[in-house]
C-alpha cells in the first residue's frame, strides 16, 4: 500500500505532480491503488499525466481592521450643521476632511450648488442659466423683418405706460446718458441709461440683447433702437445711485450721430 499524503478538495490549490491522484477521493499516493477506496489509479490521473493546476491569485482586501478616529469637527453631522448656518466653513471642513470615496465628491458637489443657490437665489440662478441658451428677444426674424414689425413710440409714451408695451415690438429714438454698472434683475448683463432725444428726462433703460453682435454705446450717442418691452427695472450708475424706469430689451440698434 502506498503512503497516504492527504485528501484535498477540487477547490484547493495544493497538487503533487509527482504523485498519483484518486479521482473519487482526491487522495494523493505513490502506489497503483488508492489507499482509501482501493481503486486502481486511472492512467490520466497518474503522476506526470495530469494537467498542471494553475494557482489562484488571491486579492488582498482593500479594507482594514484598523479603526481610524477622526476629529469631532470632521463628523458628518457637524459638517451638515455648518453647511446650514455657515456654508463657507462647512465647505472648507468637507474638503479638508479625511473622508474618502464617491460620497465625499457627491457631497462637495451638492454643497457647492447649495452655496451658489443660497448666495444668488434660486430664481436669479434660473434666470441667469436660461439666458445662456436663450436670448430674451425674438431671434426667429431677420433684421429687416424685425424692424418692420416694430411700432414706433415716443419715450414719453413708453415711460407713462410700460406695462402696456411689455413684450411688444417697439422702436424709439433715444440719447445715451451712461452705461449702468449693476442691475438688480439680471446681474452681468449690460444696461444703458437713456433719455428722450430732446433731453427731456423720460428715463428709458436699455438691456443689451443685440442679435447681430455687441455694440459699445457712449454717452451722447443718439440712437434708434428696436426691441421688446420688458416692464420696469432698476439699475445703478457709476456712483451706485439707482435709476428706475421702463426697460427695453434691445435687439437691434442704429447710431444716428
Amino acid at each position: 500500500m502506498g503512503r497516504l499524503l492527504g485528501v484535498h478538495g477540487d477547490d484547493q490549490e495544493l497538487d503533487r505532480s509527482d504523485l498519483n491522484k484518486c479521482p473519487d477521493c482526491d487522495c494523493f499516493f505513490a502506489a497503483d491503488n488508492c489507499p482509501l477506496c482501493g481503486k486502481p489509479c486511472p492512467e490520466h490521473m497518474r503522476a506526470g499525466n495530469r494537467p498542471v493546476v494553475k494557482k489562484k491569485k488571491h486579492k488582498r482586501s482593500s479594507g482594514s481592521s484598523r479603526v481610524t478616529f477622526i476629529e469631532w469637527y470632521y463628523s458628518w453631522w457637524f459638517i451638515v450643521l455648518m453647511m446650514l448656518f455657515t456654508p463657507i466653513i462647512g465647505l472648507i471642513l468637507l474638503i479638508t476632511s479625511p473622508h474618502q470615496g464617491w460620497k465625499k465628491g457627491l457631497f462637495i458637489g451638492l454643497a457647492v450648488l447649495y452655496l451658489i443657490v443660497s448666495t444668488v437665489g434660486f430664481g436669479s440662478l434660473l434666470s441667469d442659466l436660461s439666458s445662456l441658451w436663450e436670448k430674451p428677444v425674438d431671434t426667429s426674424l431677420t433684421r429687416e423683418e424685425y424692424i418692420a414689425v416694430c411700432e414706433e413710440v415716443s419715450p414719453k409714451q413708453f415711460y407713462r405706460t410700460p406695462d402696456q408695451y411689455e413684450d411688444a415690438y417697439l422702436c424709439m429714438t433715444l440719447t445715451v446718458v451712461e452705461r449702468a454698472t449693476y442691475s438688480d434683475e439680471h446681474e452681468g448683463d449690460v444696461y444703458y441709461i437713456c433719455q428722450a432725444e430732446d433731453g427731456i428726462a423720460y428715463v428709458v433703460l436699455l438691456r443689451d440683447c443685440l442679435i447681430d453682435g455687441s455694440q459699445n454705446l457712449i454717452p451722447g450717442d443718439v440712437i434708434t433702437v428696436y426691441g421688446e418691452g420688458a416692464g420696469e427695472t432698476t439699475v445703478y450708475d457709476a456712483n451706485y445711485d439707482p435709476w428706475e424706469g421702463p426697460c427695453l430689451n434691445m435687439a437691434y440698434v442704429q447710431i444716428n450721430n
